[in-house]
């Protein structure tokens, strides 16, 4: 709240980004929220709503966040109705508080890879023994990934401050300190 509110008062051009997968924990948003409509509190901010499953319409939406911002309109809040298919952590199966038939009725009407992939098919953008194949390509990809990451080393605690910052021109920030002791 305070960062929109600072953003606001200075018309910074900020697109805050708001995740809604209608969980938080094992807490749907209508047991934890006076209201759901995430993308108007901000009352003083402008903001919209749009379908999180739906690569075209986030596409849409962020170009539209973006304009807004890089216009001096100042911030934007953009929600993303989307879901999660598993529980929130290690700690949460996602069981106890909604169904398997909820779960895999959203799979089976919005899940985002499955609407491009017809769409794809839909307008013969591309064939279905192409797909199978980056499919394939793509998952051989992921598990050369993943045992790179499993066979490697952890990193020292200062990689925690690589590439976290962008070149801001003149603009003069306050340097962290290096010392990365109270880390270990």
């Amino acid at each position: 709240a305070e960062a929109m509110n600072m953003a606001a008062l200075w018309d910074l051009p900020v697109v805050f980004v708001c995740e809604n997968n209608h969980y938080g924990m094992g807490t749907s948003e209508d047991r934890s929220s006076k209201s759901a409509l995430y993308y108007t509190r901000g009352d003083y901010v402008p903001g919209m709503k749009a379908d999180g499953m739906d690569a075209l319409a986030v596409k849409q939406a962020v170009a539209y966040a973006k304009e807004h911002c890089v216009s001096g309109k100042g911030p934007f809040v953009l929600e993303l109705d989307t879901y999660r298919y598993h529980g929130h952590s290690m700690s949460d199966p996602g069981s106890t508080y909604r169904t398997r038939d909820e779960v895999s009725g959203v799979r089976q009407e919005r899940d985002p890879v499955d609407r491009i992939r017809k769409l794809l098919l839909e307008h013969d953008i591309a064939k279905d023994t192409e797909l199978k194949a980056w499919e394939k390509d793509i998952r051989k990809q992921i598990d050369k990934a993943v045992d790179f990451a499993k066979a490697s080393a952890l990193p020292e605690a200062g990689a925690l401050y690589e590439d976290v910052l962008v070149d801001a021109g003149d603009i003069t920030a306050r340097t962290v300190s290096n010392d990365y002791t109270p880390l270990r």
